[in-house]
């Protein structure tokens, strides 16, 4: 018996050296990409303590700036160390940000990132074409049935241009805007920001689905997730 014991201790021992590096590594949250409920996309540990979610329009240029500033210090000093997820989701202003939220969610959930981030980056470009526009052109963004405005908005402002650029054909492309499950979750992200969560504009954030009040910037938002517990 004390035999079977040593032995038995002995592997125990074996099994922990042999598990031990591996289990120290700590794992690239940046990685993993999963959906809310509430039809967002979340980037982290999904079970992470600590939950920030942007609320986000993408002709919004406060929210291109977050996206721009914030983008490699959030990941790599808080989703990186599993300290924080971080969920992105639409508060829709207007038929362009619609088309542009749509868009952005094609591909499935491990591109929305890149095409979220490919929006933002290229915002001050595009969003030139759509004030450039003639007033009778974006009559017709509004116009008709909603597929089709979506295509002619995507046409007109450049957004298939941006969808090539990540791998997505016109016809794909064509495809996410006629999405009628993905234009549903859409919308009720944008009525749930404003009736349950009160935002009053872009980009705004949650901690652990509390409305942080007075914070639209990457500078107000550092220190409060600076100050949260480990």
């Amino acid at each position: 018996m004390k035999f079977r014991n040593a032995y038995l201790a002995s592997a125990a021992l074996a099994a922990a050296v042999m598990v031990s590096p591996a289990s120290a590594q700590q794992s690239d949250w940046t990685k993993r990409v999963t959906m809310s409920t509430m039809g967002g996309h979340v980037l982290g540990n999904p079970l992470a303590k600590n939950r920030l979610v942007e609320y986000v329009s993408y002709t919004c240029s406060h929210c291109a700036d977050f996206e721009v500033t914030s983008s490699v210090p959030l990941k790599k000093d808080f989703i990186a160390k599993g300290k924080v997820s971080a969920e992105v989701r639409n508060y829709v202003r207007d038929a362009v940000d619609f088309t542009a939220a749509m868009l952005a969610r094609c591909g499935g959930r491990t591109k929305f990132f890149g095409n979220h981030h490919a929006f933002m980056a290229s915002q001050d470009k595009w969003l030139k074409t759509v004030m450039s526009t003639s007033p009778e052109v974006q009559k017709t963004w509004y116009e008709g049935e909603t597929n089709a405005r979506l295509q002619k908005i995507a046409s007109d402002v450049g957004f298939y241009d941006i969808m090539a650029k990540r791998g997505i054909s016109k016809t794909q492309a064509n495809v996410c805007l006629a999405d009628k499950k993905a234009q549903d979750q859409i919308l009720a992200m944008s009525k749930y920001g404003a009736e349950t969560v009160k935002i009053t504009g872009t980009p705004s954030f949650t901690i652990n689905d509390k409305l942080l009040d007075k914070v639209h910037s990457w500078s107000v938002l550092l220190p409060k997730l600076a100050a949260l517990p480990q």
